[in-house]
């Protein structure tokens, strides 16, 4: 399966134009503006200072930059057009004469270059590699590409063919599927080489790591192709999953492909949460074991949730399976979209699924409490990984809409867009995220496959005015388009419950409520009370209401209510009342609430 590219889809009024529109307008921006007051867009100058920057803020700068690439194509900008020149210019101009780069290492500690595993050299570099790609591709800037060309060739030359350095795979991997990018756009197959040599020797010696970590940490436990669980820090682990599963197809190791496979399914059964976040324990930001999937202390990085869904797409291109769309369709319609504010400006580095207002002020004023809730996004971190992310993921997410293969194009994800692939001009428009209503026009001659959503309840079509009964293979459904067609469908979309696996410790005997890929959550600010003992008796007399940033869902529940002893030999009574329930990535807009997903 080959992803039709962002850049051959134009995305047309709806939800995902609207979300891409604010990410031009606002959120690149505001985070341009907040990286250059916290130093990062002056690290890359190399200038010594008496305060060093962060080891990565060069990531940092590079995701933005990356972002800005895809942004240009829709939305041009002079200002941001400036700020990429100057920064490509001053990366060129800074870079060594033998092709280094990084604004840490050479100005602060230019006898350590590549002595030191755990300190991100090789990820810097792997993100300077990927916004080099960008720039070239969206045709915004040519300068960056020789240059990181010219580091990729550096690595492969003190890594692969000296051997010559302190530690022989990166800590934190990134470099592995960034190499494989610059291969795939450059034709240079010592890139893809290099990149096989990284997951080849990762785990097949004792090399450095944090002191206060285990090997699993960094998924160097043992040689990739005996992994077989998810392990370690979450990030970490999609990043190196998915240049194993861009090298596995492209060096054709079904081996490889298989463990990539075997990842994603330990994943899907028993560590993700329903939100689509990935990695639970906020102890190394990491897998823990199977199903242990706490809510208020829920990690489920931004970021993580971002890998998992480009995880998602390079596991379809070795072989397509509606289950990494709905995976990646969770992920994000709930995780990934939660990590913004709606005003674009604000983000989420942990996404919890369940905010105890109190507690969180009270764990704010104790130094010894490690993990301390966070009830309002904020618009920088000092390890500020997210928000880069998130625009650039925003920025390309019509290339999660469509598929090639064998002549047939394939729709994966519902947005509203326009496309021109394997023989068809396609039309789409959708209410979807909202109703579950689109209509597809279609002219030319081939074959058309749409994606029939998990979360459906029943599917009405007619294919050119007239009503058919839909045949569904493998969770699509497959037309024959000659001339010009028109389908129309309904995929209903109702409150649904969903019910944890009894295993989820957290969860058991709970149930959240869905309505179409949102997974739905109460707050505070709309009910009142207590929400940690509302039950949910029935969806049967739902209501269900459009609002300014989404809809709303609300439903007869009882709010369970004791005397004022703090244990009773009286059962609870039963409170009616009306709970209103929003999806779960618009929380926390609203000021510091209690929010819950999951209820009795």
């Amino acid at each position: 399966m080959t992803p039709v590219s962002y850049s051959r889809v134009s995305l047309k009024d709806g939800f995902w134009k609207e979300v891409v529109k604010k990410n031009a307008l606002v959120s690149l921006k505001n985070v341009y503006r907040r990286f250059a007051e916290t130093g990062r867009f002056e690290a890359v100058r190399c200038v010594k200072k008496e305060n060093p920057p962060h080891i990565f803020f060069d990531s940092d700068v590079a995701k933005w930059l990356e972002a800005a690439a895809y942004l240009q194509k829709d939305y041009p900008d002079t200002e941001v057009r400036t700020v990429i020149d100057d920064t490509v210019r001053e990366i060129v101009k800074n870079q060594l004469p033998c092709g280094y780069f990084n604004s840490y290492y050479q100005v602060y500690k230019p006898d350590r270059i590549f002595m030191e595993r755990t300190e991100h050299e090789l990820y810097c570099a792997g993100h300077l590699i990927e916004a080099a790609v960008a720039l070239d591709m969206c045709d915004v800037n040519h300068e960056l590409l020789p240059a990181m060309s010219k580091y990729a060739d550096y690595i492969y030359d003190r890594f692969y063919v000296k051997r010559d350095t302190g530690f022989t795979t990166c800590g934190h991997p990134e470099i592995e599927l960034a190499l494989v990018r610059l291969y795939e756009h450059t034709g240079e197959k010592k890139y893809l080489k290099l990149a096989k040599f990284f997951l080849d020797e990762r785990g097949t010696r004792a090399e450095d790591i944090y002191p206060v970590m285990d090997r699993d940490y960094d998924q160097s436990h043992k040689p990739v192709r005996e992994q077989r669980e998810a392990v370690g820090h979450s990030v970490r682990a999609l990043y190196l999953y998915i240049a194993m599963a861009d090298v596995g197809r492209l060096t054709d190791d079904e081996e490889l492909v298989s463990v990539c496979r075997a990842l994603f399914d330990d994943i899907v059964r028993s560590k993700l949460y329903i939100t689509g976040g990935a990695g639970s324990g906020w102890y190394g930001e990491r897998f823990t074991i199977p199903y242990d999937l706490p809510n208020s202390e829920a990690y489920a990085e931004t970021c993580a949730a971002i890998a998992l869904a480009f995880f998602c797409e390079r596991l379809a291109k070795t072989g397509n399976s509606a289950v990494y769309h709905a995976v990646l369709e969770r992920a994000l319609y709930n995780n990934i979209l939660a990590g913004e504010s709606l005003d674009g400006k604000g983000f989420y580095y942990v996404n919890p699924l369940e905010a105890d207002a109190k507690y969180a002020d009270y764990a704010h004023t104790v130094a010894g409490i490690p993990f301390k809730p966070l009830l309002e996004r904020v618009e920088v971190f000092d390890c500020s990984c997210c928000p880069p992310n998130l625009v650039r993921l925003f920025a390309q997410v019509g290339g999660f809409a469509y598929g090639e293969e064998d002549g047939v194009l394939y729709v994966h994800q519902y947005i509203s867009s326009e496309v021109e692939a394997c023989g068809l001009k396609l039309s789409l428009e959708t209410k979807i995220p909202y109703a579950g209503d689109v209509d597809v026009h279609v002219v030319g001659k081939g074959r058309l496959a749409l994606r029939v959503p998990v979360w459906q309840t029943s599917i009405s079509f007619r294919l050119n005015g007239e009503f058919m009964e839909p045949a569904v293979k493998d969770d699509y459904l497959f037309f024959d388009v000659n001339g010009e067609t028109t389908l129309e469908l309904t995929f209903e979309m109702r409150p649904r419950f969903v019910y944890a696996n009894e295993r989820v410790r957290a969860d058991s005997g709970r149930k959240a409520v869905e309505y179409g890929p949102f997974v739905m959550c109460a707050e505070q600010t709309d009910n009142g009370g207590e929400l940690f003992g509302v039950e949910i008796p029935s969806l049967e007399h739902s209501e269900t209401e459009r609002t300014e940033h989404g809809v709303k869902v609300c439903v007869p529940a009882k709010r369970l209510r004791t005397n004022s002893a703090l244990y009773s030999y009286l059962p609870p009574e039963k409170e009616p009342f009306r709970l209103t329930l929003i999806p779960y990535y618009c929380w926390a807009n609203r000021g510091k609430n209690d929010m819950q997903v999951w209820f009795l």
